[in-house]
Parts: structure tokens; C-alpha cells; sequence
């Protein structure tokens, strides 16, 4: 997950609230493996996990 987000060099981690992405993730598919979501609906959830 943090690969994921750090992957464009764009941000860090601690630019994000990596539990409430990892948290929203899970609701959406109702399981822990990411990966099996699209890579559009992960990157919605990140944008939206953006800390102030």
C-alpha cells in the first residue's frame, strides 16, 4: 500500500492517513488483498486520504 502511494515520488506517506485508505479499501471489496481492486477506484479512495 505505502509503495503504491509513494510510486510517483509525488508524495510520502505522511502526506496521506494510510489507515483510513486501507480501511475505505477493505469496506469497498470486503477483503485485506488491495490488489484485487482497479487501480482507478484505489487511486479515488487515496485522494481522499489526503492529510491537511
Amino acid at each position: 500500500m505505502i509503495d503504491q502511494v509513494e510510486s510517483t515520488g509525488a508524495a510520502t506517506r505522511n502526506d496521506f492517513d494510510i489507515d483510513r485508505i486501507v480501511s475505505t479499501a477493505h469496506d469497498q471489496i470486503g477483503d485485506w488483498d488491495i490488489r484485487a481492486m482497479s487501480g482507478a477506484a484505489f487511486w479515488r479512495i487515496v485522494s481522499c486520504c489526503i492529510r491537511p
